[in-house]
């Protein structure tokens, strides 16, 4: 099927978007948006449309002058580089301002497929006829090239070419991006070339704990013989790096995708694959109502019969294992990660009792407010333990001060929180993915219920002490929460579900599991 005036309405980008989406992380620009960027992340520049961040005049070669050499991770195309007078002039601009390892993503109309300049149904606004290698061999010329993919679409509604350049390294540059740590996989670009008998292609976003949850299901596909592709952000994807049930990854911008887009973008994904398990918004939306929708309005009994169901039974259910009760989670580290450990465990635990206490989770009601109440208790009777706070950067403010914490909240990437839980002596801290993770193995684990019930979180979970404050009609209230809306503790400073567990509550926990390995000690 080639061109013709009916196909050619609508926005071009959205025809490739599923296909180069994993290209398009980080800082990025679309150049000649229109009405509508090809991911929200990105920064729009056009002569018009709604959609420009910046109205520039592409035509002329450096249009992009006020962005900074290499400044870009990405630079995204569609149907605009035929409108350029100079439009290698144009093309070297754009490569301009991608950083090294970033990425070139063009989509354009092929003229096999579309009306050439000066022919009939021709675009008044096309200067030249473009192939995909004509692109190429430009930016070849420029150095530190590598042609990531190409194609030629000729289907559905579809007219075009599609091409993916990166711009690699020099040695020199490579040496200084030693520092840096590298992606946890690159991108997948589509059409593909299948490499399995037969894949399966597993979608789910979701955060640290969601991606933990989804080791059982991975290990069980690669059991009944599927060649494993996983659809996530960057974000999530570190926690299963190395995971051996995970053949490819396929990554996609954190966020950057409108949620209205995602079934189109889900759609065109499906004829890529045997087989697709969207797990997207299996637990957060489902078993946690979220802020916002009418579920989140249920009275508390409505939601409590509905979503008192394990997170980890479910998540098996819903990728076709029914049948798979009580299954625990696995996370898999390198040598040399292991190696890492072994060296921060030798300067911290010989001879203490080494706490790992997760700080803050995503939702309202993951923070404990009395946490520097219980460190500083611990520190004012026992020397012999020491308490490795763990979270992102904004946990550094909440940090306790007391000599017993070594504070690494946003210094310890997240796959070296999780793996910090094989090894301690205790983990402690909310419902959180650092939670989670010490699922995998026998670590004792103080957990603040919230949002969920040992029902739904620590059922099958091994050497668990789950806690709840007493006396709060609201818990587990099963919703997602981002806003100060909960109803307050005594003090009128934290949701009553956290608020209220008392610090001497986490104590006598603490001095349970304590006292067990002060008798080991003896």
């Amino acid at each position: 099927m080639s061109w013709s005036p009916e196909l050619s309405q609508g926005f071009e980008a959205q025809k490739c978007q599923h296909r180069v989406a994993g290209f398009l992380a980080g800082k990025g620009l679309d150049i000649g948006c229109g009405d509508k960027k090809i991911v929200e992340t990105a920064i729009g520049v056009d002569v018009a449309g709604a959609a420009a961040d910046f109205k520039l005049d592409l035509s002329i070669p450096d249009a992009l002058e006020a962005f900074s050499d290499g400044h870009f991770d990405y630079v995204f195309s569609s149907h605009c580089l035929e409108d350029m007078t100079d439009w290698q002039g144009s093309l070297r601009e754009w490569w301009r301002v991608i950083k090294f390892g970033g990425y070139l993503v063009l989509y354009g109309p092929d003229p096999d497929f579309y009306p050439r300049v000066g022919t009939a149904g021709a675009n008044p606004n096309h200067k030249v006829d473009l192939y995909w290698q004509d692109v190429w061999d430009c930016i070849a010329k420029c150095g530190n090239a590598k042609k990531v993919h190409s194609s030629r679409h000729n289907e559905s509604n579809e007219y075009s070419w599609q091409l993916v350049i990166q711009k690699t390294y020099s040695f020199r540059q490579r040496v200084s991006a030693w520092i840096r740590p590298e992606t946890v996989a690159k991108p997948l670009a589509l059409p593909r070339e299948k490499k399995g008998k037969k894949e399966v292609l597993v979608i789910r976003y979701g955060a640290f704990g969601d991606a933990v949850w989804m080791t059982p299901v991975l290990r069980q596909l690669k059991a009944d013989g599927w060649y494993v592709v996983y659809n996530t952000n960057e974000y999530s994807a570190q926690v299963l790096k190395h995971c051996p049930w995970i053949d490819e990854f396929m990554l996609q911008p954190q966020d950057g995708i409108h949620m209205d887009d995602l079934p189109a973008y889900w759609e065109g994904l499906e004829g890529h694959f045997d087989k697709v398990i969207n797990m997207s918004g299996s637990v957060e939306g489902t078993l946690l109502k979220k802020e916002g929708s009418d579920e989140y309005k249920w009275p508390h009994n409505r939601r409590h019969k509905e979503c008192n169901v394990n997170y980890q039974d479910q998540t098996m259910a819903w990728a076709g294992y029914p049948q798979m009760k009580g299954e625990l989670p696995e996370l898999h580290f390198t040598e040399s990660e292991e190696t890492m450990m072994q060296h921060f465990l030798g300067a911290h635990r010989e001879g203490k009792f080494l706490v790992v206490w997760s700080l803050s989770g995503s939702s309202f009601h993951k923070h404990y407010p009395w946490t520097p109440y219980v460190t500083g208790e611990i520190a004012a009777n026992h020397d012999d333990v020491v308490i490795v706070t763990v979270g992102d950067n904004d946990c550094q403010i909440i940090e306790p001060r007391t000599p017993n914490v070594i504070p690494k909240a946003g210094h310890l990437p997240i796959r070296y929180s999780m793996m910090l839980t094989k090894y301690a002596d205790l983990v402690v801290g909310p419902e959180t993915g650092v939670l989670n993770a010490a699922a995998c193995w026998d670590t004792p684990k103080i957990v603040f219920l919230s949002h969920s019930s040992e029902e739904n979180l620590t059922k099958y979970w091994k050497n668990v002490t789950p806690l709840r404050a007493k006396g709060v009609p609201c818990q587990p209230c099963h919703r997602l929460i981002y806003s100060n809306s909960c109803p307050k503790g005594k003090d009128d400073i934290a949701p009553m579900c956290v608020e209220n567990l008392s610090a001497q509550q986490v104590y006598d926990a603490f001095l349970k599991y304590y006292k067990q390995w002060k008798d080991t000690q003896c």
